[in-house]
């Protein structure tokens, strides 16, 4: 992986993702950086301390960047991700199976089991996203539908 700053156009930082697979998907928030694979992993590094200073060169090497938690809940290929608004959940998905969608709660780094179930009728998800202040979970299948979910711990803020 290679870091760069546009202003600069130059490599801030570089680290090998220890998956050792191809890269699929990145997904980025304030606070984490989550990498997907070709094998269906995807791990969670820390964000805080990297730097993207232009002038600072690399950050870090290589050997130091390690994750956080390797998520291994999806069978293909890590296609699609992203962070929602706080970046409390990350939303991960496949486009090579049926319901391949999965919701990490990223404060104590576990996959909700009990969505999306057997019956969520997503199919295959080609995209998905989360509206600005994470009321909704909008997913947009293969079938050219878009299905909107509510997020009820959002509802009140």
């Amino acid at each position: 992986m290679q870091r760069w700053h546009i202003g600069s156009r130059r490599c801030v930082e570089r680290f090998h993702n220890q998956d050792g697979t191809i890269t699929s998907s990145l997904a980025i928030s304030s606070n984490f950086l989550a990498v997907g694979a070709e094998s269906g992993v995807v791990n969670l590094y820390n964000d805080k301390h990297s730097s993207t200073a232009p002038g600072r060169g690399l950050s870090l090497t290589a050997s130091e960047r390690t994750p956080l938690k390797s998520i291994m809940n999806l069978a293909t290929s890590a296609d699609n991700m992203c962070f929602n608004h706080d970046g409390q959940i990350l939303a991960m998905s496949t486009r090579r199976e049926t319901n391949g969608l999965k919701l990490l709660h990223v404060p104590t780094r576990t996959v909700f089991s009990n969505w999306p179930t057997s019956k969520t009728p997503l199919k295959y998800v080609w995209s998905m996203d989360f509206s600005p202040g994470s009321k909704y979970l909008a997913v947009g299948n293969d079938h050219g539908k878009c299905l909107l979910y509510r997020l009820k711990h959002y509802w009140d803020e």
